[in-house]
């Protein structure tokens, strides 16, 4: 991910050389500090890189309400005194109140204060490690593995970090697969002064709820908050002059960012599609774009030949998220330059839904939650948590969604910035605070679009294949059978469960396991990977050829097994995982 990187000590290091070329270069030196910004030419009156008297200072991706805080804060105008008046008044944590997606640094040289830090939702990701001499930052866990390698610096893999990637499908917390180097968390921020380094919590999210809301007031609530959240997106590509770029397919998320915007005025958008075809994902959004007049740019996945091309180029998360290219090969066909954020519908499900299987707080969390494969899942067993987590939804907020589900986010900003209405932090706020009988089961989520946006609701939702006002009678969401709650065929949640209960009793899937060899495969679906690998002779071979040809740089007998039980026995998502390590693994050896 385009950014920054700075090196802090005695002899700040010199960093190895930036190896895309398409990017912006530029330097700040002293004698106690090397920063260097490598950023695409997109938004660069967000981008501040300023050195003066008294200051650093460095801001990376997008403020959406930057012209607020200038109004509010700058009677120059200016972006960098906006940012100066900020630190005087409200002090170290000044970036909370920035919205969007962005991360940065600040150095007060006059108290000779470093700040380093990343959003909210750490969608900007920012690593770290420690140096002979002092830290080492950056925006790319490339950025530190290459110098940290320059400079003939211990790179090791980390264990945990590799397990975390074969279960989860990402690493949680602040954990990557290399042990030197650690991630920045969500809402947390570093101060780094004479005295050393210390991590900080800035924000944390709660889903404490707020049970005189009344459901009127919701519905008000979730509308005002959502639309001002749309506008501050789209019009930050106004102020540049771009069009619209958005993401769209069959589920709701997507398409309410659309709709919303459309019906706001922001009627020249173009969609990114993706998806097998023939697949809801495809017929719902393109009927979408033809009703609304918008352009549609479709990439078809059949077969799964991008993977090939796409799906293990680990230098976008060093293994850190599982990628299986699905975006990157239609990413990869657009050029930019006319066009400004990607806006996507990220999170949507679980901001004004939930998480929860069941609708009760204060289940405990536990390392399983969230994970994609349950398959080697005690080899995590005795991890120590980094964080406290207020329960179960919580921990898959944070590490799922924003951990996990970000990850996918990191191909976009390699030619762009993205965000999302729904993780607008005052819109999840709000959310989370409703209670829980109005977000389970997407209660709140079809009365908004019901009431707001009936025109949003007369397409089929590609999760049940049905219209969601089928799904709104929510006094038979579920039955009681010899004690077991389970979902009625009115719920959206029956298909899938009724899937898992064949599985299990056939005996291919054991209770609350997702893996394991795959019997039935369906080309039906977004992404069907178990059926391509299944029927393309092509992609078997590659990938197992891959396996093959790679898997012995795994040492460790133990992983080796696990790694080998994974890629021979398991489904395709889990083989998938095993190459994502392999390929990671592979390049921090090298």
């Amino acid at each position: 991910m385009p950014g920054f990187i700075i090196s802090i000590g005695k002899n700040p290091l010199t960093f190895a050389p930036e190896k895309r070329k398409k990017l912006i270069v530029n330097s700040i030196e002293s004698s106690r500090y090397r920063i260097e910004r490598r950023v695409v030419d997109k938004f660069m009156d967000d981008r501040l890189f300023v050195d003066v008297s008294d200051y650093v200072i460095i801001t990376e991706g997008v403020i959406l309400n930057k012209k607020q805080l200038i109004t509010k804060y700058a009677s120059n105008g200016s972006f960098e005194t906006c940012v100066k008046e900020m630190y005087r008044q409200l002090g170290d944590t000044f970036f909370k109140d920035f919205r969007g997606s962005f991360s940065g640094a600040f150095y007060d040289k006059g108290k000779d204060k470093w700040l380093i830090y990343t959003n909210h939702i750490g969608d900007k990701q920012v690593f770290y490690t420690k140096t002979p001499d002092g830290y080492l930052f950056g925006s790319e866990i490339g950025f530190l593995v290459d110098t940290l390698k320059q400079h003939q610096l211990p790179i090791t893999v980390d264990e945990t970090g590799v397990y975390m990637a074969l279960t989860h499908g990402f690493c949680i917390e602040d954990r990557t697969l290399v042990s030197e180097v650690h991630k920045v968390i969500a809402g947390h921020y570093f101060e780094l002064t004479s005295e050393g380094l210390r991590e900080i919590q800035y924000h944390r999210f709660t889903n404490k709820p707020n049970n005189n809301l009344s459901l009127d007031d919701a519905v008000e609530g979730i509308d005002r908050l959502f639309r001002y959240a749309v506008q501050l997106q789209f019009e930050k590509d106004k102020d540049y002059g771009y069009r619209h770029l958005t993401c769209l397919s069959g589920g709701l998320d997507s398409r309410m960012t659309v709709w919303v915007a459309h019906e706001m005025g922001y009627v020249d958008q173009t969609h990114m599609t993706y998806s097998q075809s023939g697949y809801l994902d495809f017929s719902v959004a393109q009927q979408i774009a033809v009703d609304l007049h918008h352009d549609f740019l479709f990439k078809p996945l059949d077969g799964g030949d991008f993977i090939e091309r796409y799906a293990f180029s680990p230098e976008i998360t060093y293994g850190s998220g599982t990628l299986i290219g699905s975006g990157i090969s239609l990413e990869k066909l657009i050029n930019y330059d006319d066009f400004g954020l990607v806006h996507t519908g990220q999170l949507g499900d679980v901001i004004l839904g939930t998480y929860l299987e069941r609708p009760e707080y204060n289940r405990k969390h536990k390392i399983s939650d969230g994970a994609y494969s349950q398959e080697i899942i005690e080899r995590l067993q005795n991890y120590e948590f980094v964080n406290d987590y207020e329960d179960s939804e919580m921990f898959r907020i944070y590490n799922r969604g924003f951990e996990g589900i970000g990850q996918g986010l990191l191909t976009f900003q390699e030619n762009t910035e993205s965000c999302s209405p729904f993780t607008d932090v005052d819109f999840m706020e709000f959310c989370f605070s409703l209670p829980l009988n109005l977000r389970y089961g997407h209660k709140i989520y079809f009365d908004w679009i019901l009431r707001k946006y009936p025109g949003a609701a007369e397409y089929v939702w590609e999760k049940t294949g049905k219209k969601i006002e089928a799904f709104t009678n929510k006094e038979y969401t579920h039955w009681n059978v010899a004690g077991y709650r389970i979902p009625s065929i009115s719920n959206p949640e029956f298909p899938r469960w009724l899937k898992g209960s064949i599985l299990r009793r056939l005996g291919l899937r054991k209770k609350g396991q997702k893996s394991k060899t795959v019997v039935f495969a369906s080309p039906h679906g977004m992404s069907p990977i178990d059926y391509w690998y299944m029927t393309n002779p092509r992609l078997k071979s590659f990938m197992d050829s891959f396996w093959n040809d790679n898997k012995y740089i795994i040492t460790d007998p133990k992983l080796f097994k696990d790694m080998e039980h994974l890629y021979n026995d398991c489904v395709t998502y889990e083989k998938m995982q095993c190459l994502s390590v392999l390929a990671a693994i592979k390049l921090i050896k090298s």
